[in-house]
Order: C-alpha cells, then structure tokens, then sequence
C-alpha cells in the first residue's frame, strides 16, 4: 500500500466529486481555462453561443422574404433562393479558410441581385468564426464528461438561430421591407462584437499534454493490491478566480508558441482529418440531415405556402420557424445531457477493467434521429399531397 500512496502522490491525480479521475487533468495555474469558475466557463459559453446564434440567424433572417425579393429584383422565386443557398454554401468553406467579417451592410444596401450574390457570398463566411470558435473554446473550458451539456448549447443556439430568423425576419419584412431584415443582423452582429471585446476571455493555454495522465495510470494507483484499504478521494478545488487574473485572461494578444498556424493549415490540415471515420461519418451525416430538414424547409415554405395559403411574410416566417425550433430544441436538449451520461457510465464500467473509453461513444446518440427524421420528412411529403 505504501508503494500505491507514494505513486498516487507522484502523480497528483485530480478527481471529479463521483471519484472519476478528472480528464483532462488539469493544472495549478488560475489561467488554465479548466480551472475557471463555474459562472466564468457559463458566461463565456454563453457568448460564444450568441455569436453561433446571430451567425446562422444572419444567414436565414431573410428566407420569408423570398416572394418580396422576386418582385423587387423581377425574378423567379426560385432564382431568388440561390442568394441563401450561396450564403449557407459559403459557409460550409469557411472553417477550413481565415473567417471574414459579415457584411450585412452591403446585402441591405444591394441596388442589383448581382451585388446581393457578391455581398451574401462574403456574408456566408461568417458563421464559420462561430462554429470553429465555439467548438474549442468548449474544449478549453469543459472537462470530457461535461462536453455533452456544453455542445447541446452551443448546437442548440447555431440551429435557433437558423429557426428563428424566419419568424423575426417574417414580422421585420412585413412592416420594414427586406431590406431591414440586413439592418437588423447586422446591428445585432455590431452589438455581439462590442460584448465578446469587453468580456470574453482567451481560453487559450499552454498545456503539457506529455504529464497527462490516462484514467488506467489513475486507477493502478487508486485501486491498490489485496485487502489494503484505498486512499479517501477528495474532489478537486481549483484556485480561486481573482478581478487581476480575469483581466489577464481579457489581453486582445496572447501569444502561443506552440499553436504557430503555417499557410497549409487554412485548407489542407482540416481536410486531412476525413481520413478518420469518426470524423468523417458524422460529418456526412449532420449535413445531409441539415440540408433535408432545415436548408429544404427554408428554402420552400416561403413560395409554395404563399402560393398555395396566400401567407404573407409574417405567416410565412411562422410556418417556417416555429415547427422546426420546436423539433430542434427539444432534441438538443436531451442530446447533451444523453450522451454525457453515456460517456459517465461508460467511464465507469471501464475502469473495472482499466479500459479507455473512446469520446465515439457519444456516437451512438445519433440513432434515433436516423429513424425519427426520414419519418418527418415522409409524413410532410404525404400531408402535402393532401392539402394540394
């Protein structure tokens, strides 16, 4: 036992309050994102969410809109979508390229369909800053059992953005004009950068990865030989979180000389890692359900149920933003704290054979969405026969 309590010293193995070793471990450093306060890593989570919201919320604002965009720019409804497809479409490039600002500004201001393309092309690059942002600082902040929670949010707010966009943009399009619905991002965009420059702290940190300890090393020395008694686990307390070190943690420029960024990295290194399954099944997946479920909703509702219904904008906006929030939020909310139970019990069953559980664990979630989405779609295609 001796030999156990001298290794368990050397390694200086941090545990959660269920005994679980903590993952990653983390450091005595008050700078160290994981030793934030509770309400710190909430708020900053809650800011870079915001910023995944109004990023989609950008892209979409204008879908009910369509009709009004037709007569406008006397085109067909149809040709008018191409400017929301070219935004999202942009979008999907942006995480592996430098984020450009949004340029919200210039689609209000189009005179021509030709300069709306252009502005909403640069437009489409905007969400990229959010979801490649929020997805590390999640990392940085949250420990491997409390990254469900922590992701459900920010899925959560990157999705209602894209939902409720068509209601605002509907009632803004009604009263204001299309136009508006542009004025409007982008006052909440230039509100968003004003917030995240005074109180969003770098999460960045430089972390030895080789003094990382694996739950198996952790639970050799917690476990023990024999009849011997194992050593009392105490939950880990982080240092305490001063006014001085959080507004260190505020600096507009922290270097890291570990994290240098060559030109390749903009492009070929995030390609490289469709080479994992694990990366990309998910991937595909996530995208074809995004496009059938939300992008083809958007797309349509607001031609044909003006067509068939006589809507306006504002019901417009309704019929599109409303079913698919709902859906939306109340599967996000299930998803993070799902698979973070997986990922405890999982955990646990594991360290009765000194097993690593992998983070594809978390996978398995994915499941009841491959049945409950294709039976969505089949029903609204079988419903839209009727009401024709």
């Amino acid at each position: 036992m001796a030999s156990s309590e001298q290794s368990t010293a050397q390694i200086g193995v941090k545990y959660d309050n269920v005994g679980l070793p903590l993952v990653p471990q983390p450091t005595k450093s008050p700078l160290d994102p994981l030793n934030y306060p509770m309400w710190l890593k909430l708020i900053t989570l809650a800011q870079v969410a915001l910023i995944a919201f109004i990023a989609t919320l950008n892209v979409t604002i204008i879908s009910p809109a369509v009709v009004l965009l037709s007569k406008e720019f006397h085109l067909e409804s149809l040709a008018v979508t191409c400017q929301t497809t070219i935004a999202i479409g942009v979008s999907a490039l942006g995480p592996l390229v430098l984020p450009r600002s949004r340029t919200s500004v210039g689609s209000a201001n189009a005179k021509s369909f030709g300069t709306l393309i252009f502005a909403r092309a640069i437009n489409g690059l905007g969400p990229s800053a959010a979801v490649g942002l929020v997805a590390g600082t999640v990392v940085d902040l949250f420990y491997v059992h409390q990254r469900g929670k922590a992701m459900g949010v920010f899925t959560l707010m990157l999705t209602t953005g894209a939902h409720i966009s068509p209601i605002i943009g509907g009632y803004v399009a009604k009263s204001m004009g299309w136009r508006w619905c542009f004025w409007v991002a982008a006052f909440l965009n230039g509100v968003m950068l004003i917030i995240c420059m005074a109180f969003l702290p770098e999460t960045i940190f430089e972390r030895d990865n080789s003094k990382e300890v694996k739950e198996t090393d952790s639970m050799e020395c917690k476990m023990g030989t024999g009849n011997e008694s194992t050593l009392p686990i105490v939950p880990y307390t982080p240092p305490k979180m001063t006014f001085a070190t959080y507004s260190e943690t505020l600096r507009f420029w922290t270097r890291s000389s570990s994290r240098r960024i060559a030109a390749r990295d903009f492009f070929l290194k995030p390609l490289s890692m469709f080479q994992y399954p694990t990366v990309s099944f998910p991937a595909i997946y996530y995208g074809v359900i995004y496009a059938y479920a939300s992008i083809g909703a958007g797309l349509t509702v607001a031609t044909l149920f003006t067509r068939i219904y006589k809507f306006d904008t504002a019901r417009d906006g309704l019929a599109n933003g409303i079913s698919l929030l709902i859906g939306a939020t109340l599967g996000e909310m299930c998803a993070g704290p799902v698979t973070d139970l997986m990922m405890q019990r999982a955990r646990k069953k594991a360290l009765t054979t000194n097993a690593v559980v992998p983070s594809e664990i978390r996978l398995l979630c994915i499941y009841p969405g491959v049945i409950a989405i294709p039976a969505g779609l089949l029903m609204l295609v079988l419903l839209s026969f009727s009401w024709c």
